[in-house]
This record gives C-alpha cells, sequence and structure tokens, in this order.
C-alpha cells in the first residue's frame, strides 16, 4: 500500500524591488526610457505614460500613446517595479522574506497539530 502523502506549491523565492506605501510615502520616478512618470502623494499613485512609434518602411503605422491612470490606494499596498511600467500593482499576493518565514512557521504549526499527523496517518492503510 502506498502511503498518502501532503503536498504545498512551492513558492517562487525570486526577489522583486518593490515598495510598501503608506501615508508618508511620498516619491517621483521615472522608467529607464522616460517613457513613464510616476509620482506618488497621498496614497495617491499618478502614472503619465507617454510613447510611440514612428511608421517606416516595415510598419505603415504611426502610434503615439499618451494617457494618465491616478490610482487612490490603501495604506500597506505592496507596488513592485517593472523596468518598463513603472511602480505597479502586483497580480499576486506579495511578501517580504520575513512574512515568508512567519507563515512557514505557522504552517508547521498547523501540520505538527495531532489532528493532522491522525489523518496521514489514517492515510497511510489507504490504497489510492
Amino acid at each position: 500500500m502506498e502511503k498518502v502523502e501532503y503536498f504545498t506549491i512551492r513558492p517562487s523565492l525570486k526577489q522583486l524591488y518593490g515598495r510598501t506605501i503608506t501615508k508618508e510615502t511620498k516619491f517621483d520616478e521615472k522608467t529607464e526610457d522616460g517613457c513613464v512618470e510616476q509620482h506618488l502623494e497621498n496614497l495617491t499613485l499618478t502614472t503619465k505614460v507617454k510613447r510611440g512609434v514612428e511608421a517606416s518602411e516595415k510598419n505603415p503605422f504611426s502610434i503615439k500613446e499618451e494617457s494618465t491612470m491616478t490610482i487612490t490606494m490603501p495604506e500597506n499596498t505592496i507596488l513592485i517595479w517593472d523596468e518598463q511600467e513603472g511602480f505597479m500593482i502586483p497580480q499576486y499576493q506579495m511578501t517580504t522574506l520575513e512574512g515568508l518565514k512567519k507563515e512557514i512557521q505557522e504552517f508547521e504549526e498547523i501540520y505538527n497539530q495531532e489532528e493532522v499527523k491522525d489523518d496521514i496517518k489514517g492515510n497511510e492503510n489507504k490504497n489510492v
């Protein structure tokens, strides 16, 4: 009989540059190419984008983008830096290395509770 095990989705340990926003956080940033400018103050992020492509032999279209987006966010929002887009709200839940350590410790405490151990032992006797 095969033993049933519990598995966890392995987290990515890739580090991304970012900031946790508070009421006091202020900044003015630009992407390296200068196409995106951002200003943050009073929990409001203003992003101005100016970029374009001129028509050429390979591309008959001339494209111009000019936009301004304003986001008001709650305190403790995490922003992640992207080289082309500037600071952005990540698509996934983010944590710091210290936060991850705390979550793993909490997870181990749950995993080591007697009822979980009993469940694992019970599963050892089941066919899968």
